[in-house]
């Protein structure tokens, strides 16, 4: 076998094992065997090529990780049931159903008792300890993959293979990291106290978490987005910007098991993107929409006729650059008045609790950054972790928050790392717009030839020049955030 037909049939696993995660994930009917025997073919595969072949590196570095995810799918399998079955509320209900771990969000968005909300958020943070053993298990499981596949590939670690991946050192990302979260943090205490007191009427507390917030901020300026359709709007924009839009498809519908963040789904570079969502509240849907659909305006653009590597080995901190970018303009006062929001009090009111967000963004995902990076390199125990989130919450937050909350958040014990790609991506999102800004005018959207850059942007997949838009500058996001 060579490289072509080995890179051939491992698409075609991926393939199969994303149209069924997909439907998992969009709380349809789905095979769980598949998934399973799916993972085992693909871990297969994966060690079949670290013994035939040594280069690309990114596939190498692929396919170690392959090996870890699918040597670890029935864990990952576990967790997503645990989350569902066990982490339930014994008291409180939503849609005539228990508010468990995949309704949580649209719970706190949707009721006024805050004493209800505390009591579910406790009730949650004690029930991790169904989901716990699970999580500790398939990450010690995953490092073994690493010590066992990665060693000889110069890859040792988790951490290290996201570093290769991501084109960072150790010391350059927690630079990067502590740098930002820095300079949000006095700005943010400051913002929590009077965002909290005009929006709760109270100081905030240990259960006001950033996904709560992330609704709850924008409900008084709900009613000038209910008549605004995310999937419409966004499907108008990129249409008018001549992206092809047969490739995209958007699953808005609740249901029951459906996750609870959006998530897009690139099944089939470039040809089959699937963007899901939830609906929590009329602005967070538009940014949750506009989110995703900036995965998939960019999934879709890669060159069909890239490598394999190319399609679909794109890094996180560039995967995220498009998504970031694309939600942009939910807070881009003038694209706002294009969708008919256009009292100027509400706008300017909306740009200060955009730069609420974004800071809270920053602190929190600072907190989620340095706790998995030091997860991995100093092989914490669980409660080891649960200890060191909480003085990071703590220290960059500033809200005393348990620290077995990150066993609740939705990509922290999911993913290898990720979270400190948000960050990076951030930075990047802030120089693309200056970028497109510069070359087409604040009002680039309008610009059919501004699409047609950001595809020429896109089309190399991993490839991607960052260099032609980004500096790596986090001043650029910074400065808008906290002047």
């Amino acid at each position: 076998m060579n490289l072509e037909q080995w890179c051939q049939l491992d698409e075609r696993i991926y393939i199969a094992e994303s149209d069924e995660r997909y439907k998992q994930y969009a709380g349809l009917p789905y095979n769980e065997k598949a998934i399973k025997r799916l993972a085992e073919i693909k871990n297969l595969s994966s060690k079949s090529f670290l013994e035939n072949f040594d280069r690309p590196r990114e596939l190498v570095l692929a396919a170690i990780e392959n090996i870890a995810d699918s040597s670890t799918k029935k864990l990952e399998l576990a967790l997503y049931e645990a989350r569902n079955k066990k982490v339930v509320s014994k008291a409180f209900r939503l849609a005539g159903a228990p508010v468990n771990w995949s309704s949580w969000r649209q719970f706190n968005s949707k009721t006024r008792d805050d004493r209800a909300r505390k009591r579910v958020f406790d009730e949650f943070t004690q029930k991790t300890r169904f989901v716990s053993p699970v999580i500790k298990k398939r990450f010690a499981e995953i490092r073994d993959v690493y010590e066992k596949y990665g060693t000889g590939k110069k890859i040792p670690s988790p951490l290290a293979g996201y570093l290769e991946n991501e084109h960072v050192s150790y010391s350059q990302l927690i630079s990067f990291v502590k740098s930002m979260g820095r300079q949000a943090k006095k700005p943010f205490h400051e913002s929590l106290v009077d965002i909290s007191k005009k929006v709760l009427g109270r100081e905030a507390e240990y259960y006001d978490d950033f996904y709560f917030f992330r609704n709850r901020v924008y409900a008084d300026m709900e009613q000038y987005f209910v008549k605004v359709r995310p999937p419409e709007q966004v499907t108008k924009l990129l249409t008018n910007l001549q992206f092809d839009m047969s490739r995209i498809a958007i699953d808005a519908k609740n249901r029951k098991n459906k996750y609870p963040s959006p998530i897009c789904f690139f099944v089939q570079v470039p040809a089959d993107i699937r963007v899901l969502y939830k609906a929590e509240s009329p602005y967070f849907d538009l940014q949750g929409c506009y989110h995703e659909m900036g995965h998939a305006m960019h999934a879709s653009s890669v060159d069909s006729n890239a490598s394999y590597w190319d399609r679909y080995g794109i890094s996180m901190g560039v995967a995220e650059i498009f998504s970031i970018f694309l939600e942009g303009l939910t807070k881009n006062p003038k694209y706002l008045t294009s969708l008919g929001v256009t009292d100027k009090k509400v706008l300017d009111d909306l740009e200060q609790r955009n730069n609420f967000m974004e800071l809270f963004f920053v602190t929190f995902y600072t907190a989620n950054s340095l706790m998995k990076a030091e997860f991995w390199r100093k092989d914490l125990s669980m409660e080891q972790a649960s200890d060191l989130y909480a003085r990071l919450l703590k220290e960059y937050v500033g809200l005393e928050v348990p620290g077995e909350y990150w066993m609740l958040h939705h990509i922290l014990p999911d993913a290898i790392m990720y979270v400190p790609s948000y960050m990076l991506a951030a930075v990047r999102a802030a120089e693309l717009e200056r970028h497109l800004q510069g070359r087409f005018g604040d009002e680039w959207w309008e610009q059919a030839e501004a699409g047609k850059h950001l595809r020429e942007i896109m089309a190399p997949g991993a490839s991607i020049k960052l260099s032609d838009f980004s500096k790596m500058d986090a001043g650029v996001f910074m400065k808008e955030i906290t002047a």
